[in-house]
């Protein structure tokens, strides 16, 4: 049931105030009555009161004193007094409305415009206290959900921004005005004009809300992520008259890495940026982690999150010690890579020494679910002056982080001699392409010998390069480029197919001989390995028994289970296989017993130090007897000498290749080789075979 309307009704005169009175209650609402001022502000500081009936002249306390009495309590815009009067009194009746009175009735008083004047009362200040509801939740609202609201009268070109919007970018309330510059003279300047379009386009109708992310300045000098969303209010016709909306402060999760809680790198290139704006001094440090993805792929699934945040967890704690630490920002800026951003750095000696510091809490084992993990890190350092791009750091850290692991170095600082090497590789890489296209790339042969009576038993397929103008360029001049632009595939194949059709003619002539083609760690990873090895038999009509492919330890023990499944599709084809290098790398015995590895080479470090180092003498052996042991043949290669080739034969050793015997050599030096044409000098001559004459040509 709705709660019934109380109303006082204040009278000196008696009958006035019964027969009014009666009225008023037969209408239906619940009637108290006065006798005068006093007892009148009595009963409204003890009971509930909706409206006030206050006669205007009333003997010891007018109604006008009552009515300044009540009103220093409760204000005209919830509590409705109507005053009543005689005609003769409308000068006092004025003066009552300006003090605050509702409304006012003239004696005798006619009942039915009383009653409405009750009502009117009644219904302005119920209405009065729900805009006031509205008001103070739309304030707890805003405390509430922590956004900053805005409330845009476009007619009047003011906006009124909530507390919460102006503290948001450090402010006072004091210290914003109406203006709606103060919001749009905050934007980051790359933001602007795409923020102003996109309120356009809405007020124009071409969007149905206004939302929008953009970046704008805070007091403190710092940029804060906003997201803004708003809508429009328009006329009968449409036209837009008010714009309204909140501001969400959204700068963590568009600076933060939520993986280990560092800053990201959009805040690492905003940050940059600034700095360049500023004309400010910095230096930068980026740390990549060695052999992580390695790592990753190992890592039970989810491991991999809690590693780099407890690694993140090391770099705060050395940090959070270094002198000027407010000044010091740690960045997760790739995947397995992060940063250390120092403004207004110190010397550059400090600076080392604190990346090293660094770099010793990431070299500290982690435990996580019974796993102890280790990361190292290569680190590259670039520093700016006044003056010089603050954008350039982030290029020449990466560049100084390349360098080191180029050169094996874990610590190493930019200089300008890496920028020149950089471009000699850009250009270097640019002549590659260009070869690719030129058939610029040639293949030279150099003989592998059987040990036992010195006949030419097959050959090694080398890469040469005619590098206009610089003539012939030898294979340690451009494979690392290769390799490290992808090159090396497109070249591969080019070597592949040229080594099987020369080795395709020459079998014709002297079918025993077999072709060993060098295939890199790039090449082998490439699941279009076997189609190229099988377009290329097939173009040149091989054998592929007379095809072996030369593969490294490294490449094959980077995923051993990977390098399985290849090597048995090439077995499966025929190929024969060969593992080069062996003894460098870090095979496991387990691994290559299960290999279909037919031949392991002997690598020259080995072979160059026979017969006098000790070392070399057994490790030679122990390859000889293993590979017996797993029915392999052996081939050892850089021979250049008689008397290595003589300890190689006595030790077991099947074959050999070698300058002893001949070094790389064109098509038809190979063949006149294999014909017998070129003799060898006397002096050469051994048991285990001839050499060479100097006719052969690198």
């Amino acid at each position: 049931m709705p709660q019934q309307i109380r109303l006082l009704l204040v009278d000196d005169d008696e009958m006035n105030r019964d027969m009014l009175g009666r009225r008023l209650f037969r209408s239906g609402y619940d009637v108290r009555l006065a006798n005068g001022g006093k007892d009148a502000l009595a009963i409204l500081a003890r009971e509930h009161i909706d409206l006030v009936l206050l006669d205007l002249m009333m003997p010891e306390m007018s109604g006008l004193d009552v009515l300044r009495q009540i009103r220093k309590v409760r204000p005209a815009s919830e509590f409705p007094v109507i005053m009543v009067t005689a005609d003769r009194e409308s000068d006092s009746a004025v003066e009552a409305l300006r003090a605050g009175a509702t409304d006012y009735l003239t004696k005798p008083v006619d009942f039915a415009v009383a009653q409405a004047r009750i009502d009117a009362g009644l219904l302005m200040a119920a209405g009065d206290r729900a805009q006031r509801r509205q008001v103070e939740l739309y304030r707890l609202a805003s405390v509430a959900c922590d956004e900053g609201l805005w409330d845009w009268d476009l007619s009047a070109g003011a906006i009124d921004y909530s507390p919460r919007w102006k503290s948001m970018l450090g402010f006072e309330e004091s210290e914003i005005s109406c203006d709606p510059e103060e919001w749009f003279k905050r934007l980051h300047t790359d933001d602007r004009r795409r923020v102003k379009d996109e309120v356009r386009a809405h007020l124009d109708g071409r969007t149905d809300h206004l939302v929008s992310e953009y970046r704008m300045h805070h007091k403190d000098e710092s940029w804060r992520w906003v997201e803004n969303r708003g809508g429009a209010a328009r006329d009968e016709e449409g036209r837009p008259v008010r714009l309204a909306g909140c501001h969400t402060d959204i700068t963590a999760r568009k600076t933060i890495d939520p993986l280990t809680s560092l800053l990201n790198r959009a805040w690492l290139d905003s940050e940059l940026c600034d700095l360049e704006k500023r004309h400010q001094h910095a230096a930068l440090l980026l740390f990549d982690l060695d052999g992580f993805e390695r790592m990753e792929g190992s890592l039970p699934a989810g491991c991999a999150g809690p590693f780099l945040a407890a690694l993140a967890g090391g770099m705060r704690a050395v940090l959070g010690a270094a002198p000027e630490a407010s000044k010091v920002s740690i960045v997760r800026s790739a995947d397995h890579e992060f940063a250390v951003l120092s403004r207004n750095p110190r010397p550059l000696q400090e600076t080392e020494k604190l990346a090293r510091k660094i770099q010793e809490a990431l070299n500290e084992p982690v435990d996580l679910d019974g796993h102890t993990l280790l990361a190292g890190a290569r680190i590259g350092i670039a520093t700016t002056s006044r003056g010089d791009s603050a954008r350039a750091l982030l290029f020449n850290a990466h560049a100084a982080m390349r360098h080191g692991r180029t050169q094996g170095a874990h610590v190493e600082v930019f200089h300008q001699g890496m920028r020149e090497q950089d471009l000699e590789e850009l250009r270097l890489e640019a002549d590659l392409r260009r070869s690719l296209d030129e058939q610029a790339f040639v293949v030279h042969y150099q003989p592998k010998v059987a040990l036992a009576d010195g006949s030419i038993c097959g050959f090694e397929a080398l890469l040469r390069w005619r590098r206009s103008p610089a003539g012939l360029v030898q294979p340690e001049q451009f494979i690392p480029q290769a390799e490290r632009s992808g090159l090396i595939v497109a070249i591969g194949k080019q070597v592949l197919e040229r080594a099987c059709l020369d080795t395709a003619e020459l079998r014709r002539r002297f079918p025993h001989v077999t072709v060993s083609v060098n295939v890199s760690g790039r090449q082998f990873a490439e699941p279009g390995l076997l189609e190229h090895v099988r377009g290329a038999l097939e173009a040149s009509g091989l054998q592929p028994d007379a095809l072996r492919l030369e593969i490294t330890e490294t490449a094959v023990m980077q995923n051993a289970e990977t390098a399985l499944a290849m090597l048995q599709r090439l077995r499966e084809m025929g190929v024969g296989l060969k593992l080069d290098d062996f003894g460098t790398g870090y095979s496991s015995l387990t691994y290559l017993h299960r290999f279909p590895i037919d031949t392991l080479k002997i690598d020259r470090s080995f072979v160059m130090r026979l017969p006098g180092a000790t070392e070399s003498v057994a490790i030679v052996r122990a390859i000889l007897t293993l590979a017996r042991s797993l029915q392999m043949d052996v081939v050892a290669e850089g021979v250049e000498t008689r008397r290595q080739a003589e300890m190689l034969r006595d030790m077991g050793c099947e074959y050999a290749q070698g300058f002893w015997y001949s070094r790389p050599v064109e098509l038809s030096v190979l063949r006149e080789l294999l014909a017998g044409r070129i003799l060898p000098r006397s002096e050469r001559e051994t048991s285990v075979g001839p050499a060479v004459s100097d006719r052969v040509v690198a």
